[in-house]
């Protein structure tokens, strides 16, 4: 074997193995570049939903203190309770059913709502 054959073989086993790594590295930045990605999206799902919760949480102490006034026992209507909240009715709707309230029909045909412990379902 020349010495010429022998720095051919050399140089492709440099080759072979400089392309063996760089795909190692490519891959491995593949997946750091991912897991940055998923990582940065939950952060920021976290963050914005945290805001929203500490909402949620005010909007919901605010209707309980107006479902438990002693004065609307019978209920109170969807507007007013939207109104007071400042959300709007599908969400003071949602809020209302995670705070155990329901919803009826007023005398007046509006949408009311009270607890359903002061308004069971097998009453209605």
């Amino acid at each position: 074997m020349t010495e010429q054959d022998l720095a051919q073989q050399v140089a492709k086993a440099v080759v072979k193995d400089a392309q063996f790594w760089a795909a190692v590295v490519g891959f491995i930045g593949v997946i750091i570049g991912a897991l940055t990605t998923i990582g940065g999206n939950l952060l920021l799902h976290w963050f914005q939903n945290r805001r929203g919760s500490a909402i949620d949480n005010a909007r919901k102490k605010l209707l309980k203190e107006m479902l438990d006034n002693s004065g609307f026992k019978d209920g109170r209507s969807l507007e007013t309770l939207s109104k007071v909240t400042g959300a709007t009715p599908e969400d003071c709707r949602r809020l209302l059913i995670e705070i155990e309230a329901r919803g009826f029909t007023l005398a007046d045909g509006r949408e009311g709502w009270t607890y359903i412990k002061n308004r069971p379902l097998k009453e209605q």
